[in-house]
């Protein structure tokens, strides 16, 4: 992830969540519903995950498409 931070172990965690409750297009789910519309995601629960909402201000789309795979793709 070249010209980006490491993320943390909770903006890991959030984005792992998310993924695994929207399936495979996630990264559509996340970038045109939560992120262009500047929303924050509850899960099922009921949580608020805040933290993707500062991941969007701070690497921006391109990094979710171009620079970002989760630990289980990376494998």
């Amino acid at each position: 992830m070249s010209g980006y931070r490491q993320l943390l172990a909770e903006e890991v965690e959030a984005i792992t969540a998310f993924a695994a409750a929207h399936g495979r297009h996630w990264r559509d789910s996340l970038a045109q519903t939560y992120w262009y519309n500047a929303r924050v995601w509850r899960d099922r629960s009921g949580k608020e995950h805040p933290v993707l909402h500062r991941m969007r201000n701070e690497f921006g789309p391109a990094w979710l498409y171009e620079h970002f795979k989760l630990p289980s793709e990376a494998a």
